[in-house]
């Protein structure tokens, strides 16, 4: 009897330590993100971060938006600011313009920390360099003028030696003679110049020392101050999603077409490998930033001092809690 009252006293408590010990997992977070485009390759690493769990392991449930046709960078960041959406992936230029016009928008780490802008050339051209640019046509796309002007000046040539047509985004005039070079985002309309089957060489800016930052991971004052645990634990999982795409680009790529039907297979796997050095440059952990080319693109835009104090528009807090100070 006494063995028998033992056995059950043991089972008891036993029960009772479970119980006390299993708390119930909080509800994850719910984390709306805007991506800067529609569904593509560009954004591999976050369709990775969402599809292994990354993000469920920080206990977040994170929704990434396509962006609609037509959506403005205004549009993105007012959303940020209701709050609408938590993070945004902009460019870093578009991340100073809102920012200078006094959106309180930071941001938190860089994906594309090389310039995707190059200019694109048909093969036997004989257009080798920004040089050879003096006495022929060229087309620019809007967002490229700044930083071509810019160029020019740092290699002394005079727009009055060029010819510029006026852009025109989705015809091929390049392959028609009309002009001899054209300003391209590499991993985008680039890539869409050789899908048409042209035979392409490419001259990028950044070769000549204008350094831009691209893809940027952007969020708002508040939501730094409010929720820096969040932050940090977005950011963590973004960052590990895209390390795990760049070294499965199969993999990467076969995600990122379950999230459009529409996407071929061979176009997107280009765009992952063209951009990968872009964002693996080797010199930095994915997503680092350094202030020096903050300060350049700051020139570059014409942004003054007045209106924009650099250092605001970017935080190394939460790089520095996941990779520590890189020296």
């Amino acid at each position: 009897m006494k063995n028998m009252l033992l056995a059950v006293l043991v089972l008891l408590a036993t029960v009772q330590t479970g119980c006390e010990t299993q708390q119930p997992k909080p509800v994850p977070e719910k984390v709306p993100v805007q991506l800067k485009w529609h569904h593509q390759a560009q954004f591999a690493g976050f369709y990775i971060a969402e599809k292994k769990g990354f993000y469920g392991a920080e206990n977040i449930h994170v929704s990434l938006k396509s962006r609609t046709p037509g959506m403005s960078n205004k549009q993105v960041v007012d959303e940020l600011v209701r709050g609408e959406s938590l993070f945004a992936v902009l460019g870093g230029d578009s991340l100073l313009t809102e920012r200078a016009l006094g959106a309180p928008i930071v941001s938190i780490a860089v994906i594309f920390q090389r310039n995707p802008y190059a200019y694109a050339t048909l093969k036997g051209s004989k257009i080798h360099r920004p040089q050879d640019f003096v006495g022929k046509k060229i087309m620019l796309p809007p967002d490229g003028k700044l930083q071509h002007a810019a160029l020019m000046k740092k290699l002394g040539l005079s727009d009055n030696d060029i010819e510029y047509l006026p852009y025109d985004r989705d015809s091929d005039v390049l392959s028609t003679g009309k002009i001899d070079a054209q300003m391209v985002y590499r991993p985008g309309s680039g890539l869409a110049l050789e899908d048409k089957g042209r035979q392409l060489s490419f001259i990028w800016v950044e070769d000549y020392g204008i350094r831009l930052y691209a893809d940027t991971i952007v969020t708002t004052e508040k939501t730094i101050k409010e929720k820096p645990d969040l932050v940090e634990k977005f950011l963590r999982a973004s960052l590990k999603g895209w390390r795990y795409a760049i070294e499965n680009p199969e993999e990467a790529v076969a995600v990122t077409l379950a999230m459009d039907p529409a996407l071929v297979r061979d176009q997107q796997m280009r765009m992952l490998k063209i951009q990968t050095p872009l964002i693996h440059t080797g010199e930095h952990q994915i997503g680092w930033m350094e202030q020096a080319v903050w300060q350049d693109m700051q020139k570059i835009f014409r942004i003054s001092e007045d209106k924009l104090n650099i250092n605001s528009a970017f935080s190394m807090e939460f790089l520095f809690r996941i990779y520590g100070r890189q020296e």
